[in-house]
């Protein structure tokens, strides 16, 4: 492990020393135990510029050879980022990426790295929220702002213009169901009954979209750091597209990222949510929509939890990969639920 270790901080000097034009010097580097999907690494790194030496506090993003969502590639995410800089969705500045696997083991991106801290859905039975009372409604503020930025953005004629998932508007909710029944497929080791009806269920309901923005795929409780009252960065891009600005919203919306809260995400009533998000896009949210995107996010973490097992089957050597395939039975049921209209 720790020759592998040394091998990764060595090509790492090579590739930012030849980006940089400098001799780079790392510092800290060490893996962060959070991420089901890309590894996160902490690097501390340092070169001249100009004719003074800089410390840069990174982030190093790798792509696992196995994991929920291998193969792993790293342009989305970073002409996303790179088109998203400005736009008031807070997002950490990405710096190089790299989709070559031959330079160190796998695809990786390179960003800066945030301050804050990231709130998890879970609480102990009985307890308080994932955030203090006294700033819930500003983050929830901040929190739908950033969404609706992230929909209101002109992403035609930028980096993000390569993104996959631009379709006619009656087209993009097909379009990612069917990258999804194609990532089942792939990865299942049987069929399961309840997913292929489920994929037949959002095939024929897909609504028409309002129109077509920029989606995260993951935006939620946990995927965004919050400090002195103030989310200071939306994090976890893996999944972003081009597709209907409901999707993101359904799948905040979902009961897994509430826990025991009422609120979506610990954060807004969905009353409140539909009301801001409305005011903030021009989108008359249509509860139906909302709900719709609630079962394709049912259907998609199911997906994912399949993705995970047929990982481990495959030869990664991360547990928690293993610990993610007796949750597929529950993750199955809650599917039904949604098609059945109880969740």
């Amino acid at each position: 492990m720790q020759n592998e270790f040394d091998e990764l901080r060595h090509n790492l000097t090579k590739f930012l020393s030849e980006r940089t034009g400098k001799p780079v010097a790392i510092g800290d580097l060490r893996r962060f135990p959070v991420g089901f999907s890309w590894f996160t690494f902490k690097l501390d790194a340092a070169w001249e510029e100009g004719d003074k030496r800089v410390d840069h506090k990174l982030i190093l993003r790798w792509g696992p050879k196995y994991g929920v969502l291998a193969p792993y590639f790293a342009h989305d995410q970073f002409i996303a980022l790179k088109a998203l800089e400005g736009s008031g969705v807070p997002i950490p500045r990405v710096y190089w990426y790299c989709d070559d696997s031959a330079v160190l083991g796998g695809n990786f991106f390179i960003m800066e790295r945030s301050e804050g801290e990231a709130a998890l859905p879970w609480t102990e039975s009985g307890g308080k929220g994932a955030f203090d009372e006294s700033i819930r409604p500003q983050l929830g503020e901040q929190f739908v702002a950033s969404l609706a930025a992230l929909a209101n953005f002109e992403w035609r004629g930028t980096p993000a213009a390569e993104l996959t998932g631009d379709a006619p508007l009656d087209q993009v909710g097909v379009r990612q169901i069917a990258w999804w029944e194609k990532y089942l497929h792939e990865r299942q080791l049987f069929s399961y009954p309840i997913l292929e009806h489920g994929m037949l269920w959002l095939k024929a309901h897909a609504p028409k979209a309002p129109r077509v923005s920029i989606v995260h795929g993951d935006y939620r409780i946990g995927n965004f750091l919050v400090r002195d009252a103030r989310i200071t960065a939306i994090l976890d891009w893996e999944l972003v597209h081009l597709g209907d600005p409901y999707e993101d919203l359904g799948w905040m919306c979902m009961r897994t990222w509430s826990g025991r809260s009422p609120l979506v995400c610990h954060l807004i009533s969905r009353d409140d949510l539909y009301r801001r998000y409305g005011e903030l896009t021009g989108i008359a949210v249509d509860p139906a929509a909302v709900r719709y995107y609630e079962i394709f996010g049912n259907f998609k973490l199911a997906a994912i939890h399949v993705g995970a097992a047929r990982s481990f089957e495959d030869g990664s050597a991360d547990l928690r990969m293993a610990a993610m395939a007796p949750q597929i039975p529950r993750m199955l049921l809650q599917l039904e639920r949604s098609l059945e209209g109880e969740l």
